[in-house]
């Protein structure tokens, strides 16, 4: 199976910067609210990016999946617990979640 977690953030990056020009305010918007909903509250924002990485294998996101993966990587969350909390979104999301989970381990894998 070909996913090349670096070429489609880069990709993505890229479609982004044309709807940043296109509509700035909402764009910026979106960003500003990103940022105060990952930040460190009651809980810590460690938590919250492996939080994310779960959301993400439950709604299939393929660009979601590496972005996740990098910040959980940079909170210093290990391989073995992303994995072990992907499973999570196995058990909420069904059987079909595990094909995701094969791409947080090759994100991983390229990331780390």
């Amino acid at each position: 199976m070909r996913y090349e977690p670096r070429k489609i953030l880069e990709e993505f990056n890229k479609l982004m910067v044309d709807i940043k020009n296109t509509v700035p305010e909402e764009y910026a918007a979106f960003i500003s609210e990103k940022q105060k909903i990952t930040a460190s509250g009651n809980l810590p924002e460690k938590t919250k990016w492996l939080l994310l990485l779960v959301a993400s294998l439950t709604q299939k996101c393929p660009v979601c999946i590496p972005r996740a993966v990098q910040h959980c990587l940079e909170a210093d969350w290990t391989k073995k617990e992303m994995l072990e909390a992907c499973m999570i979104a196995v058990l909420v999301g069904g059987s079909s979640v595990m094909t995701y989970v094969t791409l947080v381990d090759k994100a991983i894998e390229e990331f780390k």
